[in-house]
């Protein structure tokens, strides 16, 4: 048997030809580089008709357990899109007959695309969202990214910081509308406020001195009264003069 080109994909996710003088499917574990064949076998096989005019049988030989940081990184189709493997993944192409068949790595990337069916419809996703950007371009959006359109309802937190913006920009216009004539009355307020306090100052006073004034003069009167009736006693008592002018009229 001629020599056989398989595929070796290394733990870090990079695939390499190698070329197998003599094919052995049990030593196969040898040229994945593990030093035993334990756990050692083949996980899937794709069967592929007329791919650019070839066929293609593809197995894969690896193992599914393994030591720590020792995870294979490469990203394997369905139905082994989830397998977790450990070290390096051996590939190997058989034809109708099950005797291995040389595989280029060029091929795989040709295999690998139609087992995920085909990229080409990616890349017209992405242009197709790349026009639709295009398209929303000046929209106003929320913080969440969505349009403005009044079709989507912003979050509660979304809308209470619009509407306190909003609000404090009304304040704010409000402050700056009624501050200058707030700084023109308070000259106003404080000259008519100064007129009454000094009335009210002054009347008190001249009240607090006529009534001085008046218990002074009555304290004098009386106490003159008094110090004449002391002094003159018969003075105040005598009332002949009195009475004989009232017995002469």
């Amino acid at each position: 048997m001629s020599a056989v080109t398989i595929l070796i994909v290394e733990k870090t996710g990079s695939v390499k030809e190698l070329s197998v003088k003599t094919f052995n499917e049990a030593e196969l574990y040898k040229k994945a580089g593990h030093s035993t064949a334990t756990g050692f076998k083949s996980y899937t096989q794709w069967a592929i008709k007329e791919l650019e005019s070839k066929s293609y049988n593809i197995s894969v030989y690896g193992k599914t357990t393994g030591r720590a940081n020792q995870e294979n990184k490469f990203e394997f189709p369905p139905p082994i899109d989830n397998t977790l493997f450990f070290g390096n993944v051996a590939i190997v192409n058989y034809n109708d007959e099950e005797e291995p068949v040389s595989l280029s790595s060029d091929e795989w990337d040709t295999i690998y695309e139609h087992l995920y069916g085909g990229f080409e419809d990616i890349e017209d996703d992405e242009e197709e969202s790349d026009d639709e950007e295009d398209e929303y371009a000046g929209i106003p959006v929320t913080k969440s990214g969505y349009a403005k359109d009044g079709f989507v309802v912003e979050d509660d937190d979304e809308l209470s910081d619009e509407y306190e913006t909003e609000d404090e920009a009304e304040d704010d216009d409000e402050d700056a509308e009624y501050t200058k004539p707030k700084s023109k009355t308070k000259p106003k307020k404080k000259a008519a406020a100064a007129k009454p306090a000094k009335q009210t100052k002054s009347k008190p006073a001249e009240k607090k001195t006529k009534k001085a004034n008046v218990e002074d003069t009555l304290a004098n009167t009386f106490s003159n009264v008094f110090k004449s009736i002391i002094e003159e006693p018969d003075a105040y008592l005598d009332c002949t003069s009195e009475l004989s002018e009232e017995s002469y009229v």
